[in-house]
């Protein structure tokens, strides 16, 4: 099985489009080996229960100094390092989980994860994303289709 998560706090402007993307993949006609979740504002709880799967695909925003509506992708190697630039709007942080999955050295489906994050820089409250983030969804789940392949 294939798992998608999307995490995002919907009132909180851009940091919604993780969940924004869940709600147009949910819509899609994908194959049965693939799940989507909506993570939601929920943290590590999510992730803990997930179970078993071939791959565990990651789409979260976060800030650092790129350009806004940057799609970037990682990999379990890179996120150590990564770790400080995911907003704190999620709870228990996702990614000090999987970096302590890397860190032990534990493999098997854990080793299997990549992360999408989109860079954003609104994180206002309100319900709507920026232009620069909204335009570019398309190409978001294109990224994110071309992953299942």
């Amino acid at each position: 099985m294939i798992v998608v998560l999307g995490y995002g706090n919907t009132l909180r402007g851009d940091d919604g489009v993780g969940i924004n993307i869940i709600k147009k993949l949910e819509k899609m006609n994908l194959p049965g080996h693939i799940k989507i979740i909506n993570g939601g504002i929920r943290g590590i709880d999510i992730l803990m229960n997930v179970g078993e799967f071939q791959k565990l695909i990651i789409i979260d925003s976060f800030i650092s100094d790129g350009k806004e509506g940057n799609l970037y992708r990682f990999t379990p190697p890179a996120f150590p390092e990564f770790e400080d630039k995911i907003l704190s709007t999620h709870g228990p942080s996702w990614i000090s989980f999987l970096k302590s999955k890397v860190e032990s050295g534990v493999e098997g489906c854990w080793s299997n994860v990549v992360f999408y994050g989109i860079e954003i820089k609104n994180t206002i409250i309100g319900t709507e994303l920026s232009p620069s983030i909204s335009d570019k969804i398309p190409d978001y789940i294109y990224s994110i289709i071309k992953e299942l392949q």
